[in-house]
């Protein structure tokens, strides 16, 4: 009996064995998220993204009191990310060892509008503004051609002022019109789109449908454009 035991017990411990041996197991389950970490203690509370021996590695957004969102080296923010205080300021550009290094863009709350700061930073010590270029086209698809054009510095305050051209006239055959922006107050004046208020740097987004300029079918278009110099701008759009 006492040997039926012994060999019983021997079976069920194989058995058990070969269960482990074949058991597959995840990254998330041998490292869960919490033993990844981040040696910067405000955002330390907890972390989602790419690990490497324990450390955020890679891109990742970590968050506690404040909150970094970009590329992680042994735990600590570097390369690209944006950091965002619990007080609502915002740094957005380069980071070497958890400290800003580079070229940035700083953004400080205020209640009636953002103040915005494109500077330099050396081992997290402001050392000059820099000034980027006042603007950036991103996307121009179905214009014949387009014109971004200063026309004053907004002492009567910043606008943005959209013409809509084709075939030298004004383009009334324009549907499906659509404006997205990041801030401003529109109005339309005449055959004109008007956004005053603005503040910058402000991304925009335009679409609308049109005919081509040859009358022979209708074209969906998209311009995109970001205007970092703060001003009164028109933009000419012609089909």
């Amino acid at each position: 009996m006492k040997k039926i035991y012994i060999i019983s017990l021997l079976i069920i411990i194989g058995i058990s064995a070969k269960a482990h041996t074949n058991k597959t197991y995840n990254f998330t389950q041998l490292f869960p998220p919490d033993s990844c970490k981040v040696l910067m203690p405000d955002i330390s509370g907890k972390y989602s993204g790419k690990c490497k021996n324990g450390f955020a590695q890679g891109n990742g957004i970590a968050e506690g009191k404040d909150k970094y969102e970009g590329h992680f080296k042994n735990g600590w923010p570097d390369g690209k990310g944006k950091y965002t205080w619990a007080n609502g300021d915002i740094y957005d550009g380069d980071w070497n060892g958890g400290k800003r290094n580079g070229k940035g863009k700083s953004t400080y709350k205020k209640v009636k509008a953002d103040s915005v700061v494109y500077g330099i930073w050396e081992d997290d010590k402001f050392i000059k503004i820099f000034f980027p270029e006042p603007y950036n086209i991103i996307i121009a698809r179905y214009i014949d051609r387009y014109s971004v054009i200063k026309v004053g510095e907004g002492k009567g305050g910043n606008r943005i002022c959209l013409k809509l051209k084709r075939a030298g006239f004004d383009n009334l055959n324009v549907t499906n019109y659509s404006f997205l922006a990041d801030n401003g107050s529109y109005q339309q004046e005449g055959n004109y789109f008007v956004y005053d208020q603005v503040v910058f740097p402000v991304a925009i987004k335009i679409n609308y449908s049109t005919p081509n300029k040859f009358n022979t079918g209708m074209v969906d278009v998209v311009f995109q454009i970001t205007i970092a110099e703060p001003g009164d701008w028109d933009i000419i759009l012609t089909n």
